[in-house]
């Protein structure tokens, strides 16, 4: 007797859900930052200072920074209060010369388990958990002591319960100008081919486009403490939706960080709505430990109560 899932759609519409209702837009997990900084600050990563995971943020930062190298690794419980999805992340880049970097990271997106059922008689048979991943590898480059420019390349795989799984090639695009009391920051990302599961229609991925502008006052004895804010807003190509980002962080010594930051969305066409974010970290002889929360802005948010931690080195 023939077996089939008969909750794809209801799987694919997951699969949307950090991206767009109103759209069958699949793949939608590859805008799910897994860095607990940027997510501290509502996602406002275009002007960010490097972290492990700059390939999902502005991939241009590591030529820019003063590290010679970083790795991490994050867990989010993403939407809890709606759905429960899983996402872990380990990234990193290292400096093999003055001017370029590489980076590397992989990004891997769970989902609830859903029944399995037989295709005539309805009866659950088993269980079935779609999840989807990311692969990739990044180059940053120091243009000018300036400007630095940046590209990833991306293997994105998708499995939903179809007729087989799909799989894509996209590349992130990156460049940032630092000129230190004002940083500016341009990102694409998920620009490439279409996932197809088998059927007659092929999905776009969820291209995007950032800019962003910030900036970081030290100030104080020693100048131990620091300020930054960024502001960035974007679009989405598929649904040709707008979002902003407002961001800020505090920093005492390179010790210790708190963040906070404010998401705008258009509800009827991106999910998540808007939402406001909250953060905090501590990094000690190179070890860093960071956390972030994110608290929804409309009645029934699934972006409410979602969460990340972060462990990372760095030297």
């Amino acid at each position: 007797m023939k077996k089939k899932i008969t909750t794809i759609l209801s799987a694919a519409v997951a699969v949307m859900l950090p991206v767009a209702a109103s759209q069958a837009q699949t793949a939608g997990f590859l805008d799910v930052n897994p860095d607990p900084v940027a997510m501290s600050m509502a996602g406002a990563g275009t002007v960010l200072d490097a972290t492990p995971y700059a390939m999902w943020n502005n991939i241009a930062s590591t030529a820019l920074g003063e590290q010679k190298f970083q790795i991490g690794a994050s867990y989010s419980l993403w939407q809890p209060s709606f759905s429960s999805n899983n996402v872990a992340a380990v990234a990193g880049y290292g400096r093999v010369t003055k001017f370029m970097t590489i980076s590397a990271g992989v990004k891997y997106f769970s989902y609830p388990s859903m029944d399995i059922t037989d295709g005539t008689t309805g009866v659950v048979t088993g269980t079935f958990a779609p999840m989807e991943l990311q692969a990739g590898i990044g180059l940053g480059f120091k243009v000018l002591p300036i400007l630095s420019l940046g590209v990833n390349v991306n293997y994105v795989h998708s499995d939903i319960g179809g007729p087989k799984k799909g799989g894509a090639v996209a590349g992130d695009f990156g460049a940032m100008l630092d000129l230190k009391f004002l940083r500016v920051g341009l990102t694409a990302a998920n620009i490439g081919s279409k996932l197809n599961y088998g059927g007659a229609s092929s999905y776009n991925l969820p291209a995007n486009v950032k800019l962003g502008v910030g900036t970081v006052q030290n100030f104080g004895d020693g100048k131990k403490h620091g300020i930054a804010v960024n502001l960035q807003g974007g679009m989405t190509f598929e649904q040709s939706a707008f979002f902003a980002e407002l961001g800020a962080q505090y920093v005492f010594n390179d010790l210790f960080r708190v963040g906070v930051g404010y998401h705008y969305g258009d509800q009827d066409k991106l999910v998540a709505g808007s939402y406001a974010s909250v953060g905090a970290g501590i990094k000690l002889l190179g070890i860093s430990v960071n956390a972030a929360y994110l608290i929804g802005l409309s009645e029934n948010s699934p972006i409410g109560n979602t969460f990340s931690v972060g462990l990372g080195y760095s030297f």
